[in-house]
């Protein structure tokens, strides 16, 4: 046996090689300090967003867009991990974002305006809990401001001050920020987007600001920013203005109303000019063309833009823009131009450009962005799309790579940045309401071979639930449809599936093909299965459960059933125990090819410094199931971290994953006093468990932002010997990509 004692900048190393039922020699020998293994000559790449993320990067989502007189573009968005919320774009290149709209109370909002001077943001600003005081920057405890920060048009990134603006404390602009109104933050956890301000339109005199939450549309002067009127408007929604500069609501529909677009009067009054629309509309934006037609983003099943004519006498339809039926058209998922995905926000410029973002994401990490010339040909396409995501290679064909929701084509030959494209996006709310994507908050994403055919696994952030994907045929191939569903325990405060068990620990497969959660196709226990961390579903198909303290539970796949789906059973689970030298079992991975486990967890004197992370401890196991889970570990080592490290500023192991020969390992956080920086991957044998190197990104890729997903990292062996590392960085909603060829001497 190899041991060796570990203080705070020191391995821990056991290693115990385990021979029949003979004890190992003991030995001891030191091993080096604890981050100094040497970096590995890996390539850093990424995907899921157009740009790297250093200075520019394609925000999460837009909520909000709109076209200024000089021909740049500017979104926005409620939540942008990155603080990007309010950006700034131009001839399909990013040119930087707003900054000051995410932090420090900030947080951004779900409409934008510009007028010939300025640039106006829609947002909030909140005190963190009362933590942040002053009566000039934040609200009192209990309540947000909603409200809108001025910018100059000629650096957004500057105050535009006016008398009575709020802000200059801590990480705020000075006097940039006009306070609409005051709400209880309880009425903002209750009513989400509705509590906010909805809607902006500016000319160079007026603002006018949806306000849905107390039912009125503001009205302010854009130099001043003195509130001039209140109009009352119900379900005020997106805001434009005619080339007239004639003001149009579109009115969010209810139980009651229908939607309806609808021009208002000089005095606030709607006039007998609208548009309504047919049940299958969803109207969810509105902008006007240069030559005076109306635009509204339909994201019902349509999936187009419709235009209306005739807007100064009887508004009439004029066709629509885009494929019927968008990204869902045949061959459904496929992208396309033209083929729109939830169309959420659009905008023309003066020249006739249209712009579509589409806020397809079942969770957020949705943003394609694209420009259309006024002959609707493709100008440009941005995208920003994996925000708590994460990538895995088809085993038959890595250059098909699977998030949660879409599918890339890597070409390994193309230059860093470059090797994916955007091909389909697996999701079909319409056809396949059921699936599960549309009612968990799911996160990352196993692709394995049954029975020759492609299976999508899809996590939750905190491996709460396996959700499971047998792909179509024909025009549906590129979609993954709803195939399985593991849950731990059945009466969740959530209320899908509707059929689900009253309680216990159950299992649903789509016995009937039809992709819906029926009644009859349940498997259940009485009882709910143990709190487990520890998820993974091997090669075979096989569904592992590490509980922390009660043991592993392994779950046989079965093969496929007539209509393609994996099969497992419940009452067929077979249970291994607790392994020894653990406090807590955490990660695990196993290899049915040669019957080895590796186990990640804790133990009393080497814990998880955050409450996610995986903990210091991992042990690999030959002959796992032929020992009934009681062989004995044939190495066991602590890996480095740092001790008394707090909450998301922890520097430790979050997980791993392994391939070929070696073992990767993800660190969440950074730390400056030993030397590491955000985004770092420690690489260690899977033979003897001893350190290889380590991988870190080049300074264009910036900081990675903490792993929120317990499996943050993936790990493939090519047919050539690259090792593909792919790794979460919610921050910058992208997928960083390490290659790696192993360099033999």
């Amino acid at each position: 046996m190899f041991t060796l004692t570990l203080t705070r900048s020191l391995w821990f190393v056991t290693l115990a090689v385990s021979h029949a039922a003979s004890a190992a020699e003991d030995r001891t020998a030191p091993l080096g300090e604890s981050f100094t293994s040497p970096a590995l000559p890996a390539v850093a790449s990424w995907f899921g967003n157009t740009y790297p993320g250093a200075e520019r990067w394609v925000p999460q989502d837009i909520d909000a867009l709109c076209a200024a007189p000089d021909g740049r573009l500017f979104s926005n968005v409620h939540w942008e991990e990155g603080g990007g919320n309010c950006t700034a774009f131009k001839g399909g290149e990013v040119l930087g974002c707003a900054r000051y709209t995410h932090g420090w109370g900030h947080q951004g909002g779900y409409a934008v305006a510009a007028n010939a001077r300025h640039l106006f943001i829609s947002g909030r600003m909140g005190n963190e809990g009362g933590n942040l005081v002053d009566a000039d920057t934040w609200p009192p405890k209990g309540f947000d401001w909603i409200g809108v920060s001025r910018r100059t048009l000629d650096d957004i990134r500057k105050a535009a001050p006016f008398p009575g603006a709020k802000g200059g404390k801590g990480g705020t602009l000075k006097s940039a920020f006009l306070r609409v109104d005051e709400v209880p933050v309880e009425r903002q956890a209750r009513v989400r987007r509705s509590a906010n301000i909805t809607g902006l339109c500016a000319t160079s005199n007026r603002l006018w600001v949806a306000c849905p939450y107390d039912a009125t549309i503001k009205v302010y002067d854009a130099d001043s920013m003195a509130r001039l009127a209140v109009w009352p408007f119900e379900r005020a929604s997106a805001l434009t203005l005619s080339p007239q500069n004639e003001l149009w609501v579109l009115q969010e529909g209810d139980t009651r109303h229908p939607p309806r677009v609808v021009a208002l009067d000089g005095n606030g009054r709607p006039g007998p000019r609208e548009i309504r629309f047919d049940a299958r509309a969803e109207p969810a934006a509105v902008c006007f063309m240069p030559d005076g037609r109306l635009l509204v983003a339909d994201d019902g099943p349509r999936q187009q833009l419709l235009l209306f004519s005739h807007l100064d006498s009887g508004p009439r339809p004029a066709g629509a823009i885009g494929r019927e039926g968008g990204i869902h058209a045949d061959p459904s998922g496929a992208v396309e131009p033209l083929k729109f995905n939830r169309p959420r926000a659009i905008a023309c410029d003066t020249a006739g450009t249209l712009f579509v973002a589409h806020q397809g994401s079942t969770g957020g990490g949705s943003t394609v962005l694209e420009a259309y010339a006024p002959d609707l040909k493709l100008r440009w396409r941005l995208i920003g799309q994996t925000f708590v995501d994460l990538a895995d290679v088809d085993p038959a064909d890595d250059t098909r790579v699977f998030t949660k929701e879409e599918r890339f084509a890597l070409d390994y030959s193309r230059p860093r940045g470059l090797e994916a494209d955007y091909r389909a996006y697996t999701v079909d709310r319409f056809r396949y309401p059921d699936d599960p994507r549309l009612h968990i908050w799911s996160a990352g994403a196993w692709v394995r071979r049954i029975g020759g055919r492609p299976i999508l696994f899809v996590t939750d952030m905190n491996s709460d639930r396996l959700q499971v994907y047998r792909f179509g045929n024909g025009p549906t191939a590129e979609l993954a449809i709803p195939s399985g569903l593991f849950s731990r325990t059945g009466a969740r405060r959530d209320d899908w599936p509707a059929a689900q068990p009253a309680q216990g620990e159950w299992l649903w497969r789509d016995a009937d093909g039809d992709g819906a959660i029926g009644a009859d196709e349940f498997e259940s226990s009485p009882t709910a299965a143990p709190t487990a961390q520890g998820l993974w579903v091997d090669a075979s198909g096989t569904v592992w459960r590490a509980s922390e303290t009660l043991g592993i539970r392994r779950f046989p796949c079965e093969g496929l059933d007539a209509q393609g789906n994996p099969r497992w059973c419940l009452h067929a689970a077979q249970t291994f125990p607790h392994p020894s030298g653990f406090k807590q079992v955490k990660r695990l991975r196993y290899d049915p090819a040669t019957d080895t486990m590796v186990i990640g967890g804790t133990t009393e004197e080497h814990r998880n410094q955050h409450w996610k992370p995986m903990g210091p401890i991992l042990a690999r196991y030959d002959g796992w199931t032929r020992s009934g889970g009681k062989a004995s570990p044939r190495w066991r080592i602590t890996l480095p971290y740092e001790a008394g490290s707090r909450g998301h500023e922890s520097c430790e192991p979050m997980g791993f994953d392994m391939a070929g020969d070696f073992l990767f390992v993800p660190y969440t956080g950074a730390s400056k006093a030993l030397g590491v920086r955000t985004g770092r991957v420690e690489v260690f044998r899977l033979e003897d468990g001893r350190s290889v190197g380590h991988f870190e990104p080049p300074p264009d890729l910036g900081e990675i932002g903490l792993q929120d997903i317990r499996d943050s990292l993936r790990a493939h062996r090519r047919a050539d010997g690259e090792y593909l590392v792919f790794l979460e960085d919610d921050y910058k909603a992208k997928i960083v990509l390490y290659r790696w060829i192993l360099q033999h001497k």
